[in-house]
C-alpha cells in the first residue's frame, strides 16, 4: 500500500490547470486503428481481446505446464514482477527456482510465439475479417505510424530513449495489454487530467513527468493499492506519483549500470509536470498518456 502522498521536496514547475489534449494519430494500436478506419467495431475489438485473453499462455503457465516451476512458484515471480524491472524467464533464472534455464525460458518463448494468438489471428478467427485483409491491414498500420516530420540530433534521441525506453514495459506489467510509445514530438503544453513529475540527477539532472486521463491513473491507483488523498483528484495523483518513484529507483540504476555515475530519484511532485521541450505519447489498452521529458 502507499502509505502517504509523494513529497514535495522538489518542485520542477507549479500544477497548472487541466487543458484538454489535442486529438493526434500516434501513437495507436492496431485495434484502435482499425476502429476508427471503421474496419471493425469496438464491440468487435472487445470480443477479440477476450478470446485472446481465454486462449492465450503467459510464460508462467507455460512453465507450470512444462513441470519447469509449480503453481506457487510461479505465483511468486508474478508477484516479485509487479515490482522489479525484468521479464518473468530473467527473474526466475536469477533466483533459481525450479528448473527454470536460459534455454528452456527461450524454448518456451518460441512456444508462446508459434502458438499464442496474435490480435489479427483473433480477429481472423471470428469471421472480422479475412487472413488477406489483416495482412495488407497490417502494413497500411505500420507505413501510418511514420515519420512525424522532424528530426532530432543524434545524442538528444539516445538520451530520450535512455529516459524513457522501460516506462511502457512497467506499465505493460503493472496494468496488462499493449503498451506503444510514439517517437519523440516538441511538447506542446497539453496535458490530461491527473500529472505526476519527479527530478533525477546526478551528473546531469532530468525532469520527468507523466500526465494521463482518469481511466489510466485509476487503474494504477487499482494496481498499486493507492488508497490516500483528500480527494478522487489527489488519490490519482498520487498514483501517478507512486509510479515514478517505482521508476525513479529503476532508471537510477540503469543510469549508473551505463556508466553515467551515481544517481539519485527525487520524491515526485503529484499533479505538477516539467517544463519539458519533448513529449512521447502512449496508448495503453486503459487510455492514454503522455512522457514529458527535459534531457
Amino acid at each position: 500500500m502507499v502509505a502517504s502522498a509523494p513529497s514535495p521536496h522538489t518542485s520542477p514547475t507549479a500544477p497548472a490547470p487541466y487543458v484538454a489534449p489535442v486529438a493526434r494519430s500516434r501513437p495507436r494500436l492496431f485495434g484502435q486503428w482499425l476502429v476508427n478506419r471503421d474496419v471493425i467495431t469496438a464491440a468487435d475489438l472487445r470480443e477479440a481481446l477476450a478470446l485472446m485473453k481465454a486462449v492465450n499462455s503467459t510464460i508462467g503457465e507455460l512453465a507450470v505446464a512444462h513441470g519447469l516451476v509449480t503453481a506457487a512458484q510461479a505465483e511468486e515471480i508474478n508477484e516479485l514482477q509487479r515490482h522489479v524491472d525484468g521479464r518473468w524467464g530473467d527473474i526466475a533464472i536469477a533466483l533459481g527456482v525450479g528448473r527454470a534455464t536460459a534455454a528452456r525460458i527461450e524454448q518456451l518463448a518460441w512456444e508462446q510465439q508459434i502458438e499464442n494468438l496474435r490480435l489479427s489471428d483473433a480477429l481472423v478467427e471470428l469471421g472480422f475479417v479475412s487472413a488477406t485483409e489483416v495482412e495488407d491491414l497490417l502494413a497500411e498500420f505500420d507505413d501510418d505510424d511514420g515519420d512525424d516530420g522532424f528530426a532530432l540530433d543524434a545524442e538528444t534521441a539516445e538520451r530520450i530513449e535512455l529516459l524513457t525506453d522501460a516506462l511502457p514495459r512497467l506499465l505493460r506489467r503493472m496494468l496488462g495489454g499493449a503498451a506503444r510509445m510514439s517517437a519523440p514530438r516538441p511538447n506542446d503544453g497539453t496535458r490530461f487530467e491527473h500529472a505526476a513529475t519527479f527530478e533525477i540527477r546526478g551528473e546531469h539532472c532530468y525532469s520527468i513527468g507523466i500526465t494521463a486521463d482518469r481511466r489510466v491513473a485509476r487503474a494504477l491507483a487499482d494496481a498499486l493499492h493507492v488508497e490516500v488523498g483528500p480527494s478522487t483528484t489527489a488519490r490519482l495523483d498520487t498514483a501517478l506519483g507512486a509510479l515514478l518513484v517505482l521508476y525513479g529507483g529503476h532508471l537510477a540504476r540503469r543510469l549508473e549500470t551505463v556508466g553515467h555515475g551515481t544517481y539519485l530519484a527525487l520524491p515526485p511532485v503529484a499533479g505538477a509536470l516539467p517544463e519539458g521541450r519533448w513529449a512521447l505519447d502512449l496508448a495503453l489498452a486503459d487510455g492514454r498518456c503522455t512522457i514529458i521529458v527535459a534531457p
